[in-house]
Formats: structure tokens, C-alpha cells, sequence
């Protein structure tokens, strides 16, 4: 392939790529807390009453707890400065509403509020997913920042409780066009039901996790844990 024209081929110089670990680190580090979009991100999780059921609950409380970086998966993942994240509950209905910002300089306060929050999550109630959703896109929407939005949905069953699938798809039909971007990344878990999870990425742009640890179609990534499965979707994000 010929130079591009203009370019004095004696004064080009190749960039030297980083000479250890610690400076390649320090690098993506300062991308991802100073120079990247910030994120805001509403994490739905099922805290139904079927979340008891072989310790679910406890495995939900460690995955987002590794999150914020004192977990075994490390402070690759972790939420990062400037992040917006939401911690939305449901059972029955949605049980409540918990933002935080990770400020830059001094993520403590708002990562010590977060494992708080996760700590406190207690299974009971019936399934609301599809409303539910509704209540994460209605969060997203009262913002009106330069983000890039999306939402987590874990949950270990089907929807029982509240509207269903056809009122959900209105609702999102009539979203504005930049809401409809905000994609579902879904976490297949415990007894959730696939076909549902997967109506709902395909129609808002989002992507199946299987946190199962059965793996099976080439097209639901993962295949391992609910930790795992949270981490990859952070690279998504």
C-alpha cells in the first residue's frame, strides 16, 4: 500500500508501546475513569421469593459485590469513576430505587453505599419483569446527560406478576427513538425463562448472558457463573 500523500516518510516514527504492565494498567485505567463516555446503568434483579432457593440471593449479593472491586475477580471490572449505577430490586413489583455516583478521586463513598444496598437485598414476592423493565427505562429517562445507558436484567424465572410482554413492547414502541437505544443485556439464571429473555434483548438491541453454567447456544454468551456473567457484560458496556 502506497504512504499517504503529504507524509515525509523520514519523519514518521513508530510509538513506542508501553515497556511494562504497570504502565499499560495505568493507562486503560485513566481511559476508562477520565477520558470514556461515563456510563449510567440500572441494574434489575430479581429478589423474588425463589431467589432463597439454593442460596441465589447469596450469589447475587457476590457478584455485584465484586463489582465494587473487593471481590476474587479484582478492580478490572469495577464500576467506574464517574459511573452512574442503579440498583432497582423487584419481586412482586419494584421494591425501590437506589442510585449512586462513583465520583473521581473518591470512589469509596459511593461503592460503600452500593454493597450496602447489595447486602440488603432479601427475597420475597411474586416476578414483575416486564414492569419492572418499564421502571428502568422511566429511571433512564429522567436524565439528560452525554451517557451511554443501558440495562441489566437478572432474574431466575418467569414473569407472574404485573404486565405482560405485549404491554411491555407497547411501551417501548412508543419510547423516543434515543431511549430505544438503551439496550437489556438479560442474564439467563436459576429457572429463567429463555424464550422471554430473549424477546426482550432482541427487541431493545441487547445481548443473553447464561450465568446457568449449562453454556448451549452459540448465540447466549457465556455459559458460567452469575459473577462472570456480570463481568462480561461490563465489557459490553
Amino acid at each position: 500500500m502506497a504512504p499517504a500523500a503529504g507524509l515525509d516518510q523520514e519523519k514518521r516514527r513508530e510509538l513506542p508501546f508501553p515497556g511494562s504492565r504497570v504502565v499499560a494498567d495505568g493507562l486503560l485505567a485513566s481511559y476508562e475513569n477520565e477520558l470514556r463516555r461515563p456510563s449510567r446503568t440500572v441494574y434489575v434483579l430479581d429478589t423474588s421469593g425463589s431467589m432463597g432457593d439454593d442460596d441465589r440471593i447469596g450469589r447475587l449479593r457476590s457478584a455485584l459485590t465484586d463489582l465494587t472491586g473487593t471481590g476474587t475477580s479484582g478492580t478490572g471490572r469495577r464500576f467506574r469513576d464517574r459511573e452512574e449505577v442503579t440498583l432497582l430490586p423487584f419481586g412482586s413489583k419494584v421494591k425501590e430505587v437506589n442510585t449512586h455516583v462513583v465520583e473521581p478521586g473518591n470512589p469509596g463513598p459511593a461503592l460503600d453505599a452500593i454493597r450496602r444496598d447489595v447486602k440488603a437485598l432479601k427475597p420475597d414476592g411474586g416476578t414483575a419483569i416486564y414492569g419492572s423493565l418499564e421502571a428502568a427505562y422511566e429511571q433512564l429517562g429522567r436524565g439528560g446527560t452525554d451517557a451511554f445507558t443501558s440495562i441489566v436484567l437478572m432474574t431466575d424465572g418467569e414473569n407472574t406478576e404485573g404486565v405482560g410482554a405485549k404491554h411491555f413492547d407497547s411501551f417501548y414502541a412508543r419510547l423516543p427513538e434515543a431511549q430505544k437505544r438503551t439496550p437489556v443485556f438479560a442474564v439467563l439464571f436459576g429457572d429463567s425463562d429463555r424464550k422471554e429473555l430473549t424477546h426482550i434483548t432482541e427487541l431493545t438491541g441487547g445481548r443473553l448472558f447464561d450465568a446457568t453454567g449449562a453454556g448451549g447456544s452459540p448465540a447466549v454468551a457465556g455459559g458460567g457463573s452469575l459473577a462472570e456473567a456480570f463481568e462480561e457484560i461490563r465489557g459490553y458496556q
